[in-house]
């Protein structure tokens, strides 16, 4: 039997307004502890009629530079699903911060969930 690797929920973005080619970023988000099999999946709602791009930065200190080590998780339009990081993401790092653009001129609402196990 496997020992207990239970999954942290963390809602990253409430209803964020993104307007023309408008940009977010997360706080940091601390990997240290709640990272144990390293899987992370990602829930968004979008709604709206902007175009979103989400993408993930890393980082080895919590106040250190950010950096944008992947490729975006997703470009999409107005909607909601899960999506699981691609293998081998993200990058291995103690902390991280999401960032959501809004990619046309356009405006968007966005809810972003963080699972980690």
């Amino acid at each position: 039997m496997k020992g207990i690797r239970p999954i942290t929920t963390m809602k990253i973005f409430d209803a964020e307004a993104l307007l023309l080619s408008g940009t977010a970023t997360s706080e940091f988000i601390d990997l240290r502890e709640i990272a144990q099999d390293y899987k992370f999946s990602l829930e968004y709602i979008i709604t709206g009629s902007g175009t979103i791009t989400i993408l993930y930065l890393v980082c080895s200190t919590i106040d250190g530079t950010y950096i944008d080590a992947g490729t975006d998780l997703l470009t999409a339009g107005t909607g909601a699903s899960l999506i699981s990081f691609t293998a081998g993401e993200p990058e291995l790092a103690p902390f991280m911060k999401i960032k959501i653009t809004e990619t046309g001129t356009n405006t968007a609402g966005v809810t972003v969930y963080l699972n980690v196990q």
